[in-house]
């Protein structure tokens, strides 16, 4: 069991030494327990033991960093009781400020109510998921199937990690459902805590902490296809299996049927939430059916919209203290909805470019920026900007140049259903070729830490010529004393066009017998860490058969000013400072089992950077499967920590 903390002491710091001359001698002499401590006789030499607890945690303490207080653990009992004090990994937090995970807005995870083993996982997690990132071929520290009791079409990971939300279905495909699943059970690890039917195949399933009316909560807004009434006798057509084109809004799959499109939100309180994942009650059993039949339904719908236009993107936020649901219209149009009593809907269409105003300018994703009031949204055209004649016979498709346009559009006023047409704030146009599935990281789903630290960046992805490269563009906060009066006094982020900048550009290959393959790449952004996955070019399927999984920085050796700041604060707490890598990529290195499980095929995939967790389904089965970047410390089922070397039921308070 000991072998669990001297990894992570080694992994911390592995440099750093708390051996010494005699020292298993002394730790074989020390006795004592939690209320009784013996002071042996060191020869009249001043020890530590002789000072009182509170001198020790309040004031000792507080010198030492994370890899002195590991150390400090593994020398006798008194101290392994100790440095599992609360207040000790609290300090940590609080010094290593933005890499924290995201906490959920709930009364157990506030910091009064913060456990001391949540607070000393949080802080061993942040720091290791950092040092593995950072190294040229970055590891994954463990690997975890769990049985999902679904199969799992798509999933989205809530800020921090603590909850998971899945569009799931039957094997059969004839049942669909949302299923929230909370990731650190104490008993089970992962756990399906709430499920709710739908109606057909959720897509673009995204999840959100929200307060709604005062009740801390995650907001869930997803998008369902379905058949108009006049084609529903058609029984063999689902409308589930014309999707777009692998995320490329250029090339569709049409449907040989008009199709309805519902955008829906949903919440569930987080106190559900924390009653239904109660450790008391173990997952499965009897007690846990009972408890929770005599709870009220933990789904609350909040509002839809229905369209016969496609409804593509979608995404929520707190405006001016109300939640709100954005979505996009095809092929120019946003709706913007109030998740209130009132549901008030307000409409715009955006203003085409006007170098290109005779084209159709389609979105293509878009994000909401509800702390300065505006849409960030990105466009396309329909068609390429010069049309080839032909191409020549035999020879390959001409493959043209398209525009794309990265704008900001003001919010409309509550209500306003026929707001017309808006003009940009600001926009910028690119030219690229074969352009194709646009990501835009979300810069507040990290805490939000007021004017003291750096605001993460935007960062925008795409893939161009064939999929074969991926394109970053950046856009960084506007500093301090050039944003606008009311956010230079609040210390509020403030993103504009004028801050945006492309970064780099990355192709991926993988090796295939003597030879290397250009890949097809995915994105799942991030503010800092950005996770890549490839496929072969030629894999057209909805089972994606992942070469390998690569980590993406901000820039070369994290010379970026927000990584420095996310480097520099973490470094507060730790003795020896981890070696940076040169390269903006670093592709994992994976056991074999694990690249060739992933190989053989996958469903879905969901990436949480603060945790530094993968998560994937494979097809026709009904597993979860996780893979985590970071190490953690342990916990028995009763709540005690491993190793354990007293049997005091106190360790339990801590």
């Amino acid at each position: 069991m000991h072998s669990r903390f001297s990894l992570i002491s080694r992994l911390i710091s592995p440099a750093f030494s708390c051996t010494y001359p005699g020292a298993n001698e002394r730790i074989r002499k020390v006795t004592g327990s939690w209320s009784v401590r013996v002071h042996q006789d060191l020869g009249g030499l001043p020890s530590l033991s002789m000072l009182s607890d509170d001198i020790l945690v309040d004031h000792i303490f507080d010198y030492l960093m994370v890899e002195d207080i590991l150390c400090l653990r593994m020398v006798n009992k008194l101290f392994y009781n100790l440095t599992h004090h609360g207040i000790i990994w609290k300090r940590f937090l609080k010094r290593i400020g933005p890499n924290v995970p995201t906490l959920p807005p709930s009364r157990q995870y506030s910091p009064p109510f913060l456990t001391s083993f949540e607070a000393e996982r949080l802080v061993i997690r942040a720091i290791t998921v950092h040092k593995n990132w950072i190294l040229p071929n970055p590891p994954a520290a463990s690997y975890l199937p769990v049985q999902a009791h679904r199969h799992i079409l798509s999933m989205a990971v809530l800020p921090g990690g603590k909850y998971l939300v899945a569009s799931a279905c039957n094997l059969a495909k004839t049942h669909y459902s949302l299923v929230v699943y909370v990731l650190d059970h104490r008993i089970c690890g992962i756990v399906p805590l709430a499920e709710t039917p739908v109606r057909g195949k959720a897509y673009n399933v995204c999840a959100k902490y929200m307060n709604v009316e005062g009740t801390p909560s995650i907001l869930i807004g997803y998008i369902r296809r379905k058949t108009p009434k006049n084609h529903q006798s058609t029984n063999s057509i689902d409308p589930s299996i014309y999707n777009p084109y692998i995320n490329n809004p250029r090339c569709q799959i049409d449907a040989p049927m008009p199709l309805e499109y519902v955008a829906t939100c949903l919440q569930i309180s987080l106190d559900a939430l924390d009653a239904l994942g109660n450790p008391i009650l173990v997952p499965g059993s009897q007690e846990f059916f009972d408890f929770a039949a005599s709870q009220p339904p933990p789904f609350r719908l909040l509002g839809y919209l229905r369209s016969d236009s496609e409804l593509r993107n979608i995404d929520l936020g707190e405006v001016d203290g109300v939640p709100n649901m954005v979505v996009a219209k095809m092929p120019e149009t946003i709706v913007m909805k109030e998740l209130t009593s009132d549901g008030l809907i307000s409409t715009f269409k955006c203003a085409r470019e006007i170098t290109l105003s005779q084209q159709e300018q389609p979105i293509c994703n878009l994000r909401l920026l509800p702390l300065q009031g505006q849409i960030l949204v990105v466009r396309s055209t329909n068609r390429p900007r010069f049309a080839p004649a032909h191409s020549e016979p035999g020879g390959p498709p001409i493959i043209p140049d398209v525009m794309f346009t990265v704008a900001m559009f003001p919010t409309p006023d509550p209500g306003d259903g026929e707001a017309g047409e808006f003009n940009p704030l600001s926009i910028a146009s690119f030219y690229g070729r074969d352009i194709e599935d646009f990501q835009i990281s979300d810069p507040h789903a990290l805490h939000d830490h007021g004017g003291n630290f750096l605001p993460p960046p935007i960062n925008i992805f795409y893939r161009n010529e064939s999929g074969g490269r991926i394109c970053h563009m950046v856009i960084s906060p506007t500093s301090r004393e050039n944003a606008p009066e009311g956010f230079r006094s609040t210390g509020k982020p403030h993103y504009a066009i004028v801050n945006l900048r492309s970064n780099m550009m990355h192709r991926l290959s993988f090796k295939n017998d003597d030879s290397r393959t250009v890949c097809r790449t995915f994105v799942i952004p991030g503010c800092l860490r950005t996770l890549f996955y490839s496929v072969p070019r030629d894999n057209r399927s909805d089972t994606l058969s992942v070469r390998n999984f690569s980590g993406h920085l901000l820039s070369k050796r994290g010379d970026d000013a927000y990584s420095i700041m996310r480097r520099e604060t973490l470094q507060t707490v730790l003795r020896n400072v981890p070696k940076h890598r040169e390269n903006m990529l670093g592709q994992f290195d994976l056991p074999p089992y694990i690249l060739d499980h992933i190989r053989d095929g996958v469903t879905a995939i969901a990436w949480d950077e603060g945790t530094g967790r993968i998560f994937y389904s494979k097809p026709r089965e009904t597993m979860l499967h996780m893979l985590d970047m970071a190490d953690t410390p342990l916990e028995t089922i009763s709540g005690q920590r491993y190793p354990i070397p007293l049997e005091d039921e106190r360790m339990l308070d801590l």
